[in-house]
């Protein structure tokens, strides 16, 4: 498993194998991809097989060759980058590309994670199980967790289902199931969700949530967490415990009914 900054004035060189396929990991969508010496089935003669999604993040490739060379251009974000595979001893299982400005460790370091990207993560998050289940390696360097943790309110109860980690963003994506036992909606505002971890409180960051639970039912969202509200590192770990908060709008407005006397 390797990580690389993404620079397009670099070629970079990855180690592939005929046994295994390598898994290609960008931070958002990818625009196209041009390629030689591969093909995208098995029956078609090429010494590389590729199997892509148009629309997904990711992008495997395979030897079907014992000295496999091939060549691989990668448009994302208007930018183009250069990818050379070859059969090596030890080919690379996975490859997650991160944007460099985002790999900062340190606790000064501002956040610069931009709404495209995050949109992208929430994806990632919603696709986790389906790609798990057929690219075991594409989630290699997603951290996970089901905590089931919950939160209670006087008419409502959230629960966090899974935890999603993307270390290069330093984000922690949530799945919250809201249960309303009472008789009244709850709606509450998406964008200002936050979660508590021991004394800090963080706001998130990007949100999908309907922002309404019908009475006496259960509906779901997810809501990113990146870094701290000053805009530093927060590096929070998939296993802490994650208290929701949920700011609630109450929607009982008076009725003005102009006076025609």
């Amino acid at each position: 498993m390797k990580q690389f900054p993404l620079d397009e004035r670099t070629v970079y060189e990855i180690p592939i194998s005929g046994e295994a396929p390598t898994t290609l990991m960008f931070p958002s969508a990818l625009t196209a991809i041009e390629a030689a010496n591969v093909s995208a089935s098995p029956e078609t003669p090429a010494p590389v097989l590729l199997a892509y999604t148009p629309g997904r993040t990711f992008f495997s490739v395979r030897a079907l060759e014992p000295a496999a060379k091939a060549a691989v251009n990668v448009v994302w974000k208007n930018k183009t980058y250069v990818l050379r595979f070859a059969v090596g001893l030890e080919s690379y299982g996975s490859v997650t590309f991160y944007e460099d400005d985002l790999a900062g460790r340190g606790a000064a370091r501002p956040r610069r994670v931009s709404p495209e990207v995050l949109l992208g993560l929430l994806d990632r998050a919603k696709g986790y199980a389906l790609v798990r289940s057929q690219y075991p390696e594409a989630v290699q360097q997603i951290e996970y967790a089901a905590p089931g943790s919950t939160s209670y309110y006087r008419d409502f109860q959230v629960t966090v289902e899974e935890v999603f980690r993307f270390d290069p963003e330093d984000t922690v994506v949530l799945r919250v199931r809201f249960d309303n036992s009472s008789d009244r909606e709850v709606i509450y505002q998406p964008q200002r969700l936050a979660v508590r971890v021991g004394q800090n409180v963080y706001y998130a960051s990007m949100a999908d949530a309907s922002g309404i639970v019908p009475p006496r039912a259960t509906t779901f969202g997810y809501f990113a967490i990146t870094g701290t509200p000053r805009g530093g590192r927060a590096n929070l770990s998939i296993k802490n415990i994650f208290s929701v908060i949920v700011p609630r709008v109450d929607r009982d407005v008076k009725l003005i009914v102009p006076d025609e006397s």
